[in-house]
């Protein structure tokens, strides 16, 4: 058996021997092991397997075909020593001892030298299976969409890498590219920018204009403005005709910038007077608003974490430092007859200006109440008439003993802690007894669900099962709640459903633009379907509303450093958690894929003191991800880090 066999599924499919023999396979096996890699990860059932490459036969009629496509294998494989399939009765697998360029071509995220850039270049030969298709709607339609994921990402990685190399090799390796993916927008970007940086502006207006004529004569078309905008910047805006006489239109350029958002920030309230009130009410009734005003699209509301990070008595002068445009304060005390008030005043943070200001009496009796005073006069301060007459449109009438239960188990959710999780529940339930047709109520219950699978690690797939009714509870209550397709979206993404996931999350983000912990969540599932480029994007986006962020979200970033091979930012990312053993084990392969090898013994040791059982394969076969190259990478980056 050879260890050197090739299997080449990019370009025009083929199998070569050590010697560079070309051996000529069945086109369905072909088809067979590029879905074997690409939607099972080198193994399946084989009913599975022939239904999916023969759609429009028979389950039986596809079994037999299955079976004689392998038994035309097996006769070459006898003949000419190599090992493509391994199958029993029930399961077919992918043979690891035949070199696959699909696999292979991941290695290209952490290239540091040009001849293996170069190297891994020349593995892109065409597009995935190219000149077969025809086999069936169903899978067309697959190749189809792999194709262009394909493509893109190899673009992305590739460009990156060049990038990062710079010098002679980089331009080498960017024109291996251009010949192969000639009308490629990011290709010629690259191109321009590596000139540039380099201070050749002829170079630069070279590239482009060559690119310029390749789309022109192709396509008919022109390239980007962005592209054109790197060397002579944005376009100025010509002079609008008008007929003589006729009135001069207003500034069209001013109206097409994006509207003003401005940010806001709700500090933690001080509270004077405990006697009578629970500690958590007044703070949790602060959380359940800002996670309310953050369906608004026109207030940017800060993630309460943040906000939590703040000292109440010095934090205006904290926010202007992280560009945050207003400020909430509020504090509970004894009035003069001896009752609770909440006092709440909304603060400019650049002159110190009060907004708005109210008072309101205040205990846990009339807590509904309150969210909505609180949640309307920022809203009539800072969104627009539309946004508010929407809010006030949402109001439902809240019993004052449901909403205390709501609130106490929200408060039990703010951190990881099992059994902290769990009396949130049983909160949430006495909620839910009290109003059953709450659907924050059964958002929250999901969220509870989930956690508790994420903390017990997967064990108990029935939390799954019962956070999902609970999600699909709160749609059907309340179509507009943002946070129960978030929890849907993420029951979808560790059933290990990418794109019912991202159909959820994607919804979720519409209805609830500035949550920053659903952004986050958002990112994290785009990471799943290895997009690291609009995972970056959305993972900014909740930094930037959460300014000082938690854990969750620099492990996110983290992750997706590692996967575009930016080692020293990954790593400094995950440093920067509070908490950092359950990012270990990808500190460890951070480090070792960046040559840190001492820091990687370091970090796999600490990781193997937590779980000693730890088994690579193990945690590789649980691991949703779209591309299998990914987990390819973090398979081989473990190992190197020392796991087994």
């Amino acid at each position: 058996m050879r260890e050197t066999t090739t299997l080449q599924l990019l370009g025009t499919p083929v199998l070569r021997l050590a010697d560079g023999t070309a051996v000529k396979l069945r086109q369905k096996a072909y088809a067979l092991a590029a879905v074997l890699y690409l939607e099972f990860r080198d193994r399946t059932r084989r009913a599975t397997l022939a239904d999916r490459v023969w759609e429009q036969s028979s389950p039986e009629q596809a079994l037999t075909n299955l079976r004689q496509t392998l038994l035309h294998t097996r006769d070459l494989e006898a003949k000419l020593g190599f090992e493509l399939f391994d199958a029993d009765a029930t399961e077919i697998e992918l043979s690891r001892t035949v070199s696959l360029d699909l696999r292979e071509i991941g290695r290209i995220r952490a290239v540091t030298e040009a001849a293996e850039l170069e190297r891994l270049i020349g593995l892109y030969r065409g597009q995935l299976l190219e000149g077969i298709d025809e086999f069936g709607e169903g899978f067309d339609q697959w190749l189809a969409v792999e194709r262009t994921r394909i493509e893109d990402q190899f673009v992305a990685q590739a460009t990156e890498a060049a990038l990062r190399i710079g010098g002679r090799g980089a331009h080498t390796a960017l024109q291996k590219m251009t010949e192969r993916l000639p009308f490629s927008d990011p290709i010629c970007r690259a191109t321009v920018q590596l000139y540039l940086a380099e201070g050749d502006e002829a170079g630069a207006r070279g590239a482009l204009t060559a690119f310029r004529s390749r789309l022109m004569r192709g396509l008919g078309e022109e390239p980007p403005v962005e592209i054109s905008e790197m060397l002579d910047g944005p376009p100025a805006r010509p002079a609008e005709p008008r007929s003589k006489g006729a009135p001069r239109r207003p500034d069209v350029l001013a109206e097409e910038k994006p509207a003003f958002v401005p940010r806001v920030v709700l500090l933690p309230p001080l509270q004077e007077h405990k006697n009578g009130l629970p500690r958590h009410l007044a703070p949790a009734l602060v959380e359940d608003v800002t996670i309310g005003l953050s369906r608004l699209r026109s207030v940017s509301v800060i993630a309460p974490h943040t906000a939590w990070q703040l000292d109440p008595f010095t934090a205006l002068d904290e926010v202007r430092s992280y560009q945050i445009d207003y400020a909430v304060e509020s504090r509970v005390a004894q009035d003069v007859s001896g009752g609770l008030s909440l006092a709440i005043r909304l603060v400019r943070s650049s002159s110190r200006e009060i907004v708005w200001a109210d008072k309101y009496s205040f205990n846990p009796a009339v807590a509904a109440a309150r969210y909505w005073d609180f949640t309307g006069g920022i809203a009539r301060a800072l969104a627009d008439s539309i946004e508010t007459a929407e809010l006030t449109l949402e109001r439902t009438e809240r019993d004052p003993d449901a909403y205390g239960h709501y609130l106490s188990g929200r408060y039990n959710l703010r951190t990881f802690d099992l059994p902290k999780v769990r009396r949130g529940r049983n909160s949430l339930r006495r909620a839910r007894e009290i109003e059953p047709d709450q659907s924050t109520i059964e958002s929250a219950l999901a969220r509870t669900y989930v956690i508790e699978w994420v903390l017990r690690s997967g064990a108990d797939k029935s939390l799954l099962d019962r956070a999902k009714l609970h999600a699909e509870r709160a749609v059907s209550i309340d179509p507009t709640d943002g946070t129960a397709y978030r929890e849907l979206g993420r029951v979808a993404l560790f059933d290990r459903d990418l794109d019912q996931s991202l159909k959820h999350m994607k919804m979720a983000a519409e209805l609830a633009p500035h949550h920053a912990d659903l952004l986050a969540d958002y990112a994290d599932t785009l990471v799943h379907d290895s997009n690291f480029g609009a995972a970056e994007q959305k993972i900014d986006e909740a930094i930037r509303l959460n300014p000082v962020p938690p854990d969750e979200y620099l492990w996110t970033l983290g992750g997706i450093h590692f996967f575009r091979g930016r080692f020293e930012e990954a790593l400094n990312a995950l440093s920067q958690m509070r908490n950092q053993d359950p990012a270990l084990r990808l500190m460890a392969a951070t480090a070792a894929m960046g040559g840190r090898m001492d820091l990687a013994r370091k970090y796999r040791t600490r990781a193997l003191e937590l779980q000693p059982d730890f088994s690579v394969a193990r945690w590789a076969s649980r691991m949703p991800q779209r591309d299998p190259a990914d987990v390819d990478f973090y398979v081989e980056a473990l190992r190197q880090a020392g796991f087994k």
